[in-house]
This record gives C-alpha cells, sequence and structure tokens, in this order.
C-alpha cells in the first residue's frame, strides 16, 4: 500500500536566483562552513515545522516567514540550527532532535508530542526484517506527517549517507517491505528502509510530531 504526506507540492522550493527548484532544504544553502557540515538534523526538523505550520492552521506559527522559497526557508533554517544544535558529532542521538523541536515549537506556543521508533546499535549480528517499522512509518505518514530519519550506518543501503539525517515523505508498504522516497539535500531519493533496518550496525530512528493533546 501507497502512504504519503498529503501535499508534496509544500515541499518544491524555488530558488528565483539561481532558476531552480529543490525537493525540500539543502543544508548547502547554510553560509557558515560548519552549519553547512553538520546542519543535517536541523534542516530535517526545518521542513518538517514548516509542513505542519502549512498544513494545520493552529500550527501556523511553526513557521514565522510568509513564503517557502530558498530565502525564508534558509532563514527558518538557521533559526532550527539554535534548537537543534549539533555538537561534535552532530546531531547523533533522537533525544537532541526530538528536545530540539519541542523547545522550539513551545517558544512559538505550540505544544509537540514526538513519536519515536528507536533503532538500537547491532554490532555483530544481521537484524530480521521488522512489521513494527513498517507500522511506524504507516502511521506517520497516514497523519500527513513527514518522518525524520537518523542514519548512523547505512548498512547495506547504499543510497543514504552514513551520519545523516533525511526526511521521509512517502513509501510503498508490503508487509515488512518498505521502499521509501525522502528529501535529501534538496533531492528527492528512493532506498530500501527495511534493508537499512536490518544491516545497519550502529543505532539510529525515526520520529514525526504531532500536536499535543490537551491536558496531557
Amino acid at each position: 500500500m501507497y502512504y504519503s504526506i498529503q501535499h508534496t507540492g509544500l515541499l518544491t522550493i524555488p530558488d528565483h536566483t539561481e532558476n531552480k527548484t529543490y525537493f525540500g532544504p539543502d543544508q548547502a544553502w547554510f553560509q557558515d562552513r560548519w552549519r553547512a557540515d553538520a546542519g543535517c538534523g536541523p534542516v530535517s526538523a526545518s521542513i518538517i515545522m514548516a509542513y505542519l505550520a502549512f498544513t494545520r492552521p493552529q500550527l501556523r506559527s511553526l513557521y514565522v516567514p510568509g513564503t517557502l522559497n530558498r530565502p525564508d526557508l534558509l532563514r527558518h533554517m538557521n533559526t532550527l540550527f539554535e534548537f537543534v544544535t549539533p555538537g561534535k558529532m552532530g546531531v547523533n542521538k533522537i533525544p537532541i532532535y526530538t528536545e530540539g523541536v519541542v523547545s522550539y515549537a513551545a517558544v512559538q506556543g505550540i505544544a509537540l508530542e514526538p513519536r519515536v521508533f528507536d533503532v538500537s546499535a547491532n554490532l555483530f549480528r544481521k537484524r530480521e526484517p521488522s512489521q513494527a517499522l513498517a507500522d511506524f512509518v504507516a502511521a506517520g505518514l497516514g497523519s500527513d506527517c513527514p518522518i525524520g530519519l537518523l542514519v548512523l550506518s547505512r548498512g547495506k543501503e547504499t543510497r543514504l549517507q552514513n551520519w545523516h539525517w533525511i526526511t521521509i515523505t512517502s513509501a510503498e508498504i508490503n508487509g515488512t517491505s518498505i521502499k521509501a522516497n525522502a528529501s535529501d539535500e534538496g533531492n528527492e531519493i528512493t532506498f530500501d528502509l527495511q534493508l537499512w533496518y536490518t544491516t545497519t550496525n550502529l543505532s539510529g530512528g525515526l520520529v514525526y510530531f504531532l500536536p499535543k493533546a490537551a491536558g496531557v
């Protein structure tokens, strides 16, 4: 079955200076060298916040600029960098990402709840395909939420990068098979998420965000 966020066109980001379009933001847009090298986490967080803002009126304050073009999205990326801030090892743990996003949202007057699928390190043997992983991706995309993916080791899925965050926007799921599409450095990539899961030997995980229920 095919699952997708409902408004993929929001990820078509125009760059009028270069007369081109991107599929989501690119960390190379950062003018600061360190941010360009280490900024994949805040970049992923920035497009997720922008998507939630433009698809849910009650969450509009999650994206302060008026439009989704390169200059405005870059300003938003720089703001998110102050909350989802890479250390010497980057944003290499899920809590750095989730706590930063929740803190950013709180400043904007929004309470967000992260939904997380943790992947633990597995140095010595291959994992079995996970139905729980397939169900998590289906639930996130089915809720119209882009999904951040932390890949520390790409395993045998060579279309992924090591030590990197990307943002899943759609997936074809059949049983435990998950062929996913994602925004990665301004491009759309397609990869086998279950192949990554079964062959990666380091930790990682997936996360999406929903508005926190009142009174919780």
